[in-house]
């Protein structure tokens, strides 16, 4: 993208700095985020069901990192799963590593998913996917099993719908 928007070929360097920089703007805007509404309770409910569960990003590790413990959702999570040398979304290989260490079949695993990449990775992995429309209207998620405003909209019975 930013030789596109620069109209000219850059060094790979200039390049690497400028995602750094990206990357580090966003640690920096982390402090006082809050879990969007319902987040913390489903993530309770799942661990009170006995469900492992996973973050599986695209995003810098230490982006992960920073976000959950920023959240204070950590202790949530069985695994942060951050793709290394992987294909990004819409590429399934990121939920399907995170299938692999959770040891949970994909035909058995939840996404709980805000891109159309991602939910397009999750259908593609063979799982289950909910859509919460933070950053696309409903008429675009429609790929997903079930589409939500937000978490706290999410029922019991939606979920057990899955399966």
């Amino acid at each position: 993208l930013l030789p596109y928007l620069a109209a000219r070929p850059l060094e790979p360097q200039w390049i690497d700095w400028i995602s750094d920089q990206k990357e580090l703007a966003f640690r920096q805007s982390l402090p006082g985020l809050q879990p969007l509404p319902g987040v913390v309770d489903w993530l309770g409910r799942f661990k009170l069901w006995g469900w492992k569960q996973a973050v599986a990003s695209s995003a810098p590790p230490e982006n992960v990192e920073d976000l959950v413990d920023v959240l204070g959702i950590r202790d949530y999570f069985d695994a942060l799963v951050t793709p290394g040398d992987l294909p990004g979304k819409p590429d399934p290989a990121v939920f399907l590593k995170a299938s692999r260490q959770l040891k949970i079949p994909a035909r058995y695993c939840i996404v709980i998913e805000d891109s159309i990449p991602g939910i397009e990775a999750a259908m593609s992995a063979g799982m289950r996917c909910i859509a919460v429309t933070t950053t696309n209207p409903p008429e675009a998620l429609t790929q997903a099993d079930i589409v939500v405003e937000t978490m706290d909209q999410l029922t019991v019975e939606q979920v057990e719908s899955l399966f």
